[in-house]
């Protein structure tokens, strides 16, 4: 797994200890600071690990201060970020299960050096539970789309998270009057008309540019509820220019 790291002066010892923790398990670590224990501002360290795991550039994000409070504050700014401040394995464990939690924060002043291996630990291999935690990230991350400006604002893929958001091409949500609507995550676009809707899967390969499953027009009517058999070229039609400020690739199977 390839993990961005950072921390303020305060977390500067166990950020060094952690990422020769993380090294001895086969993971690839890139540190973006901060280099001693000389007083800095945080957000000038973290906010850039939380850009390159939003750009996809990572798959996790791992941040330290004194608290942790800050740290994950900053990095909840930035699009598809979701930091999780925790404390123990219990809240290491469902940051992942429940919230899909891609980026950690730790308190270096609150927590042992041993508690805080631990903890990354369990973040790092507990599996997401998805169901109904997929639904209520979908719903966080579609407000935060709804309130962006434009595509410039758009710092990468939603990673995750959630990176789930509702789509139009100026980053807002779409017209009522075009009767649909969109949900966009790291893990799906579901298009939904009323009651109907029809799911695709994307695959999180935290590359650019992100992979969108589209079932071919050979399997098109086999894979697709009857309503939506005979409409799949103005089905795409709607969804890929909503999409387009995301950079992602379309393929057939």
């Amino acid at each position: 797994m390839k993990i961005a790291i950072g921390s303020d002066h305060a977390g500067f010892k166990y950020k060094e200890k952690i990422k020769w923790f993380l090294a001895e398990r086969g993971h690839t670590v890139d540190d973006f600071g901060t280099d001693s224990e000389e007083p800095v501002d945080y957000p000038l360290f973290i906010l850039p690990v939380a850009k390159a795991l939003s750009r996809g550039t990572y798959h996790r994000g791992i941040v330290l201060g004194g608290s942790g409070n800050g740290e994950a504050i900053a990095a909840n700014r930035i699009p598809g970020i979701r930091c999780a401040l925790c404390w123990n394995i219990e809240t290491a464990r469902l940051a992942r299960s429940h919230n899909d939690a891609n980026m950690l924060s730790l308190g270096a002043r609150l927590i042992s050096i041993e508690q805080a291996m631990e903890i990354v630990d369990t973040w790092l291999n507990t599996p997401f539970d998805a169901g109904r935690h997929l639904r209520r990230i979908g719903q966080i991350d579609q407000e935060t789309c709804a309130d962006r400006d434009g595509p410039e604002s758009h710092e990468g893929p939603p990673r995750p998270p959630g990176k789930t958001m509702a789509a139009e091409g100026s980053g807002k949500r779409t017209k009522k009057s075009e009767n649909y609507d969109l949900l966009i995550s790291f893990r799906s676009i579901k298009y939904m008309e009323g009651k109907n809707s029809l799911e695709f899967e994307v695959e999180p390969s935290m590359k650019k540019p992100t992979v969108v499953h589209v079932p071919s027009p050979e399997s098109w009517k086999a894979e697709v509820p009857a309503w939506a058999t005979d409409r799949r070229t103005e089905i795409l039609e709607r969804i890929k220019p909503k999409c387009s400020h995301l950079d992602w690739e379309w393929k057939e199977h």
